[in-house]
């Protein structure tokens, strides 16, 4: 295995901010990480639910939106930090864009790498761990 292919299918912002830690903490650590947001995930990073802070989640997802006294970056500030420093790249389901009639433009600036397809994606994990969440 030489790093980590993960899949976020899931827009729940607990399970998006968990996503970010786990990819951010392995390419800081110098482990190769390749993150393919596809179906409900892309709604996260969307401009719009960033901006309003506007997240499915439950009672952990609720704690991080309220919390004043705790300093969690929000994952999209996680994954923008950890592309700089070490391998981690982001990508945009093409099949769920083309569903959702969105583009690169309608998701927080910084984030995707590029919008891949599923053939794509499996090409870059071939050697990878493969997650699913």
């Amino acid at each position: 295995m030489t790093g980590y292919a993960i899949v976020l299918a899931s827009e729940e912002l607990e399970r998006v901010q968990a996503v970010s830690m786990i990819a951010s903490v392995a390419s800081m650590s110098d482990t190769p990480v390749e993150l393919f947001v596809t179906m409900n995930g892309l709604n996260a990073f969307e401009r719009e639910a960033v901006e309003n802070m506007d997240f499915e989640g439950g009672r952990v997802a609720r704690a991080m939106m309220e919390a004043e006294d705790v300093d969690v970056p929000l994952f999209t500030e996680q994954l923008e930090q950890a592309r700089q420093i070490g391998p981690l790249n982001v990508y945009g389901c093409e099949l769920a864009m083309d569903l959702l009639g969105t583009e690169m433009d309608d998701y927080v600036e910084g984030v995707f790498d590029d919008v891949l397809g599923v053939s794509g994606f499996l090409n870059r994990a071939q050697d990878k761990q493969v997650i699913f969440v």
